[in-house]
């Protein structure tokens, strides 16, 4: 059995470390952690003067362009700040609702006529009360707020035929358009 004195003498020899492989280790984290005291310290002693010194170049700089402008224009001037600030508040804070006017004239077909449109800011909805020649043309109408980005939903109402006379009709509707919460921010 050469195998087994073989494990024999391993054993009775003990473990050998390597040592070569510890001392390289060391050596990379030594070296490594000497290059990071070393940018460590030059961003302490050399970096950080140099953006303190940038610092007190622009407060000077603020300082000086304070002096140059009296008090009575300083205050002037914040207060015409303020007002454009809170136009601008205002302004976002109502909705524009021309944009309904541009948004109807360009989806509607040309034999679709509205007798009556009312608009609902707070609760984001257009009511449409119209005709429309043919059922074909009511739901080609329909299809096409359908599809709009700026309509969430639409509920059509009271679609009856009207007898005009002389063998001509229309379909008199209502609609319901639900448009999308960011259609009246201003742009």
């Amino acid at each position: 059995m050469p195998f087994q004195s073989a494990l024999e003498e391993q054993l009775k020899k003990g473990e050998q470390l390597s040592i070569g492989w510890p001392w390289r280790l060391l050596t990379l984290m030594i070296v490594v952690f000497s290059l990071s005291v070393f940018i460590y310290i030059g961003m302490m002693f050399g970096y950080k003067p140099y953006l303190n010194s940038q610092v007190k170049e622009l407060e000077n700089e603020i300082f000086f362009l304070n002096q140059s402008i009296d008090k009575t224009k300083q205050e002037q001037l914040i207060g015409l700040y303020s007002q454009f600030a809170n136009v601008q508040k205002l302004i976002d804070a109502h909705g524009i609702t021309s944009g309904i006017f541009d948004l109807m004239e360009k989806n509607t077909y040309p034999a679709v006529r509205y007798n009556n449109l009312t608009v609902d800011v707070s609760g984001r909805e257009i009511v449409i009360d119209g005709a429309a020649p043919d059922y074909d043309t009511l739901i080609k109408e329909i299809t096409l707020f359908d599809s709009l980005p700026e309509i969430e939903a639409i509920t059509l109402s009271n679609a009856k035929i009207s007898d005009l006379g002389k063998g001509l009709s229309e379909i008199k509707f209502g609609l319901k358009l639900k448009l999308n919460p960011d259609f009246f921010k201003s742009k």
